[in-house]
């Protein structure tokens, strides 16, 4: 499903941001994303995304090597990833129903599919009441539940959330872990960045710790551990 091969990630100014990273995920996983700021986890994202090249080794999505892909090419790959990030990305000017249903026009989804489709999502983030709502009308756990749905809507393979519940309450927070939760049941390689060591140690999944560019941890049924 995804795997990183000996990535190194430089960039121009000398600063190493990944070394000889070696990661492998299956179909179905829900893995933790831990460590320090500055670890090296966002470029993680961002190469899986195509979004940057790494400078040496294979990162693989779907049995394709990313970073061979012409640029023509990066769209498709990313139809085959949800992204749900920290700061909700919603166009504030549409509703909740447009944000979504969005995501399919962009991979020009039938019209049909698209009705069809959005209210499901909606109905699996518990938001089929909040259609017709902007944004500024909704608590921020309901944005985030928006933003999941956008992610989603399409049926990634893969679920990459980068601090999804950086900028929630515990409370709401939990909400959230619940509906990644259910969509991982549902098949959805899910991948989350985090500072959260409450959640991850609470909920025992696979951990997978960076420090300085490095994976240093790799446990299945981990905890967070020390940063320090």
């Amino acid at each position: 499903m995804l795997e990183l091969y000996a990535i190194t990630k430089i960039y121009g100014n000398g600063v190493v941001a990944l070394r000889d990273v070696n990661l492998k995920v299956d179909k179905g996983e829900f893995v933790f994303i831990v460590g320090p700021s500055g670890a090296g986890k966002t470029t993680v994202t961002r190469l899986i995304l195509a979004e940057e090249k790494p400078t040496k080794g294979q990162i693989i999505v779907n049995n394709k090597v990313v970073n061979n892909l012409k640029p023509r090419e990066i769209p498709f790959l990313r139809r085959q990833i949800g992204t749900v990030f920290q700061d909700f990305r919603l166009m504030p000017n549409w509703t909740v129903e447009e944000n979504v249903s969005f995501a399919m026009k962009v991979v020009e989804a039938p019209t049909r599919a698209i009705r069809r489709r959005v209210p499901e999502v909606l109905a699996l983030v518990g938001l089929s009441s909040k259609a017709k709502h902007l944004p500024h009308q909704l608590s921020g756990g309901e944005q985030q539940r928006v933003a999941l749905a956008r992610a989603i809507v399409n049926q990634p393979y893969i679920l990459l959330a980068d601090e999804p519940t950086g900028n929630l309450d515990p409370d709401t927070a939990w909400g959230i872990m619940d509906i990644l939760q259910d969509i991982n049941a549902q098949g959805t390689t899910v991948l989350m960045v985090t500072h959260a060591k409450n959640i991850v140690d609470a909920m025992r999944k696979r951990v997978v710790a960076l420090e300085a560019g490095r994976i240093v941890r790799d446990e299945y049924r981990g905890s967070y551990g020390d940063e320090n």
